[in-house]
């Protein structure tokens, strides 16, 4: 174990990190001395990063968060949030993203219980997020406070998709629009009332007018949608009708238009773009 190790070992009975209810808004506060006596100064959020700071300005690297315990507090309730693994994003190798396993106790029988449902491909992984969420899925600048959200998550798919909101794109422009618009995106938040209207597991293409994501075909996928920070700009077709109708989504979206592909797919101010199955056309194709 290293030293730096050794010194955050007791960092669960300092470190408080406040909740907030809905979805985990934390905010990180100064730290008094942990373990040996090194000071922690501070913990903040840097991209994916949880950046623990000492006394003496060093910041401890990732590797050695590995059994760190933060104490994390939603209200007048408390609970520990154990680091017990750290790696580099496969899918983003320029190391731009992190991934951690954390786990709490069960409040019931004690165990560490890891805090992520298992993604897509069966990872348990999240990582902290600056900002805070509201209830209608808007995504919040703060400099304190973040959001710890787990890689099968609307916010953490998008960031791993490349639309990195403390980032820019290549030609200047704040990529935290982009995020924003992919999350009420994945989750087929049309109205942009934090509703979704999807079911997980549910394929979809993405893509954009910046690069980052590009355009592929895919058998049975057409346009569905045009996005913006606030929702859909204009539909094509619902994802899963059976969801959400056609005349569904007018009903309680009325500013949201139904315009075929090509007046929807060159939609100004369009940020995301996505494809996915238009069931009425697979039906068609097999009467």
């Amino acid at each position: 174990m290293s030293a730096y190790r050794n010194r955050l070992a007791h960092i669960g009975r300092r470190a408080w990190i406040a909740v907030g209810a809905a979805i985990s808004s934390m905010a990180g506060v100064p730290l008094a001395e942990a373990g040996t006596g090194q000071a922690i100064t501070s913990i903040s959020v840097v991209g994916t990063r949880f950046e623990v700071t000492t006394e003496d300005g060093r910041i401890v690297p990732q590797e050695d968060l590995v059994g760190a315990v933060l104490t994390i507090a939603d209200g007048q309730d408390r609970m520990p949030l154990r680091i017990d693994a750290v790696e580099t994003d496969p899918k983003n190798p320029d190391g731009g993203v992190m991934l951690y396993a954390m786990s709490s106790r069960d409040p019931s029988s004690g165990a560490w219980r890891n805090i992520c449902e298992p993604d897509i491909e069966g990872r348990r992984m999240g990582f902290p997020l600056a900002g805070t969420w509201t209830q209608d899925g808007r995504h919040l600048p703060s400099d304190t406070a973040f959001s710890i959200t787990c890689t099968g998550g609307a916010q953490a798919k998008c960031v791993r998709f490349g639309y990195r909101p403390w980032e820019t794109s290549p030609d200047g422009t704040p990529l935290w629009d982009h995020h924003q618009a992919c999350t009420r995106m994945i989750r087929a938040d049309y109205c942009g009332d934090g509703v979704g209207h999807t079911r997980n597991g549910t394929p979809i293409v993405i893509y954009d007018r910046k690069g980052i994501q590009q355009d592929e075909a895919a058998p049975d996928m057409s346009f569905e949608a045009a996005w913006g920070a606030g929702g859909a700009l204009c539909v094509s077709h619902t994802r899963i009708p059976d969801v959400l109708t056609m005349e569904g989504l007018a009903a309680i979206c009325p500013g949201v238009r139904q315009q075929p592909r090509t007046a929807c797919e060159s939609r100004a101010g369009a940020l995301i773009l996505n494809r996915s199955i238009d069931r009425r056309t697979v039906q068609a194709a097999t009467e």
